[in-house]
């Protein structure tokens, strides 16, 4: 599976994220597990993953708040409409 950094903006990206108990701030929050550079192989860890927690919430050892989800980060949708930009730090 061909990785690539998360936090590299230039790039198109597909991130697979976690959403589940954080033990260290005592809440829940959003993990980037892997990111990769097509969106197929995105695609077939998320479906892997959907089914692993399904399988966790039904045995009842997976918190009802826990969420898998896929994320795609495209640099020149961020320049288009962002200004090149986050949404939090747009530049201007």
């Amino acid at each position: 599976m061909p990785e690539v950094d998360p936090a590299d903006k230039t790039i198109a990206s597909y991130l697979v994220r976690h959403h589940r108990f954080d033990p260290e701030t005592n809440h829940f929050r959003w993990f980037i597990l892997k990111a990769f550079d097509n969106e197929g192989e995105m695609n077939q860890l998320l479906e892997s993953l959907w089914s692993d927690l399904e399988a966790r919430k039904i045995a009842g050892s997976a918190s009802p708040k826990e969420q898998i989800a896929g994320q795609i980060n495209d640099p020149e949708w961020d320049k288009k409409h962002r200004g090149g930009g986050s949404p939090y730090h747009p530049a201007h």
